[in-house]
């Protein structure tokens, strides 16, 4: 069996290739909304919900778990630690796809780098103008205790729990943008201009997560841009191109 912990557009790729090959899967997601997303086939199982250490172990020694495959996002730092661990301490195969960073030295002008959201809700504080957050609904709360909410245009994925978030921290229903991706320059173009956003709050997400096409529509609308920079963990075998892990899966597997 073959464990792959999702999410991301990335995940849902590697899903999609190892099945048509045939292997058995096991995919695992933190939401019910990320579990709709994953390509059906009758070789795969899909977990919903947010493991601990202890679940996964659970889950490895149960299913006859062989390779464990982390694609989840590059701020879900957490889990993918959590996840190292118990490759480690179970001795299975942890394999790490790692999505590259974008190119953003030709926005540079535009760019303010933090470390975390603290720091990005801070540096916010000292600006001025309208807030497009597209950093998720996680961390929303990090955002609404520090600055006024009036400001705060948070572009959220459109499932009720998400909405039922936005709301019970205050935040207006007309700044709520309930909006499933991916988003072309032109969208956020758009909704930029709808707005009147002046400032607008990303992660570099890679390629998949549109960072860029973020990046061009903030440079062609004249506005700035917080970037939350990516954490730093020590991922062992780490492939940066799916058709690397896939080639690396089938040569353990077999």
């Amino acid at each position: 069996m073959i464990m792959i912990l999702s999410g991301t557009q990335d995940g849902r790729e590697i899903v999609d290739q190892l099945q048509n090959l045939g292997y058995p899967l096991l995919v695992t997601t933190a939401t019910a909304y990320g579990a709709e997303l994953i390509p059906k086939n009758n070789t795969s199982t899909v977990i919903h919900k947010k493991l601990s250490k202890e679940e996964m172990e659970e889950i490895i020694i149960n299913k006859n778990v062989k390779i464990l495959i982390d694609a989840t996002h590059p701020y879900a730092v957490e889990v993918s630690q959590n996840a190292i661990d118990v490759c480690k301490k179970m001795n299975i195969c942890y394999l790490r796809f790692q999505r590259k960073e974008s190119l953003l030295f030709q926005y540079e002008e535009i760019i303010d780098y933090v470390s975390d959201y603290e720091e990005a809700a801070d540096k916010l504080n000292t600006l001025n103008g309208n807030i497009l957050l597209t950093t998720g609904s996680k961390t929303l709360e990090v955002f609404t205790k520090k600055i006024d909410i009036d400001r705060l245009f948070p572009r959220v994925l459109p499932v009720s729990n998400v909405i039922q978030k936005c709301e019970d921290l205050n935040i207006k229903p007309s700044h709520i943008i309930a909006m499933q991706g991916p988003f072309s320059t032109q969208m956020n173009m758009e909704i930029i201009k709808k707005y009147k956003i002046d400032i607008l709050v990303s992660k570099d997400s890679g390629d998949y997560g549109g960072t860029i096409q973020k990046l061009e529509a903030a440079k062609k609308m004249n506005v700035f841009v917080v970037m939350i920079q990516r954490p730093k963990l020590n991922y062992p075998h780490v492939f940066d191109h799916i058709d690397y892990i896939i080639d690396k899966v089938r040569k353990i597997y077999e």
